[in-house]
């Protein structure tokens, strides 16, 4: 008989997972809130996951879509640039990923996953569920009660944290006091402008950004991310609000000010997470319900597919009778999710932005800064992963000493 995994959320995460798991001879159940195509955050992809599509079978039919290519990013303040690009990084890997509309990102893979044999339910919601001594999800769909059962259970239900929740675990909100807010809207300006498709953040405060990521398909996504101070006049938080913060980007406030918002601007109040525990028995979390940092590196998605990868390889593993130590998957992604971590406390503290827009950045530090932002956190070739602390500090103070030099 075959094994059967359930997962809780269809996004990347999950149907990664899904996939990996499927080509390897499992059945997989997937239940997911929502109901496809759906609005979510996480339209700005890494490198890294490159190497998880294309080993799940989801390239070429993602290729086929036409995203739009991102072959690097964009950092802008007060009107200076600067660039870094992914085919001048330090680690062997991919030099492009995309710049996505999720909503048809994630279809088309949940397409695939379908093809592939697997069952998702979408519009499900979870009223209970058990792990030991098997797992199984109770849920109401279309006004019916759903019972499956499964030899595994992978929680990738991002925000939500079915599994923590439902058995009482520990989810710490808020390590940064931060919030978020954006939409869609019409680019029809962009061509009048220089580079129009390039990703692009614009720094408005130390602690307060704007991002700006073009789709292929003549729209392009707006946000604001940043401490919830910069967000106290939000008053209803709608379109009118939305138009009046754009005021605050210098650089990008001309091409947008007079273009349609497509949908309602989504807010992410407190966005920043982090699960007390990552597995237990006959269960593991992936993605975002794992830990959750900050959009402003396009982390979310990179740690989504790396997570989803190790834990679904760690499935079939135990399936197949081998002895599986799970404290290996927590180690591995407390490895990933502490660079990262790193980088963002030195971006909302100005020390990161300081480095990049020193003019002091040496190009050998700089190639390898860039696979960290390129999602090649597991490759302890680099100095700036294996002590990222560390490495961040030392340049910081390197570029700040070269700068007093200057002014005296």
């Amino acid at each position: 008989m075959k094994k059967s995994v359930l997962i809780i959320g269809a996004g990347p995460a999950g149907l990664v997972a899904a996939a990996n798991l499927l080509n390897k001879g499992c059945e997989v159940t997937i239940i997911e809130r929502s109901v496809f195509p759906r609005i979510v955050v996480g339209e700005s992809l890494l490198p890294y996951s490159m190497e998880h599509f294309k080993e799940v079978g989801f390239l070429e039919p993602l290729m086929a879509a036409g995203f739009a290519e991102k072959p690097g990013v964009r950092f802008i303040k007060k009107g200076v640039k600067f660039d870094f690009w992914f085919n001048e990084q330090f680690t062997k890997g991919w030099t492009y990923t995309w710049q996505v509309p999720r909503a048809d990102f994630d279809m088309i893979m949940a397409e695939e996953v379908k093809k592939k044999g697997g069952v998702i339910h979408f519009g499900a919601n979870i009223s209970s569920l058990q792990t030991s001594p098997y797992p199984s999800v109770t849920f109401e769909k279309d006004g019916t009660t759903h019972t499956v059962k499964g030899d595994f259970l992978i929680d990738s239900s991002g925000f939500g944290c079915v599994v923590p929740n439902m058995l009482g675990h520990k989810v710490e909100k808020g390590q940064f006091p931060n919030w978020a807010v954006f939409t869609h809207v019409k680019d029809e300006f962009k061509n009048d402008f220089p580079e129009p498709n390039r990703i692009s953040f614009d720094i408005l405060e130390t602690d307060l950004w704007f991002w700006m990521i073009p789709f292929s398909n003549g729209t392009t996504s707006l946000g604001f991310a940043g401490n919830k101070v910069h967000f106290e006049d939000a008053e209803d938080g709608g379109k009118a609000y939305f138009k009046k913060k754009l005021e605050k980007s210098a650089w990008f406030h001309e091409r947008f000010k007079n273009t349609e918002i497509l949908f309602e601007p989504v807010w992410h109040r407190g966005y920043s997470q982090s699960s007390e525990t990552m597995y237990g028995e006959n269960w593991v979390l992936c993605g975002n319900c794992a830990e959750f940092l900050d959009p402003v590196f396009s982390s979310g998605v990179a740690l989504a597919t790396a997570s989803s990868m190790k834990a679904s390889n760690m499935v079939i593993e135990a399936f197949e009778g081998k002895e599986v130590d799970w404290s290996e998957y927590s180690t591995y992604m407390r490895q990933g999710i502490d660079v990262f971590r790193t980088y963002v406390d030195h971006w909302y503290d100005g020390k990161l932005q300081d480095i990049f827009f020193s003019g002091h950045f040496n190009p050998t530090f700089k190639e390898q800064v860039c696979s960290v932002l390129a999602g090649y956190v597991w490759d302890m070739d680099n100095p700036f992963v294996r002590r990222p602390e560390q490495g961040l500090l030392s340049l910081h103070r390197v570029v700040t000493m070269m700068i007093e030099q200057e002014k005296n």
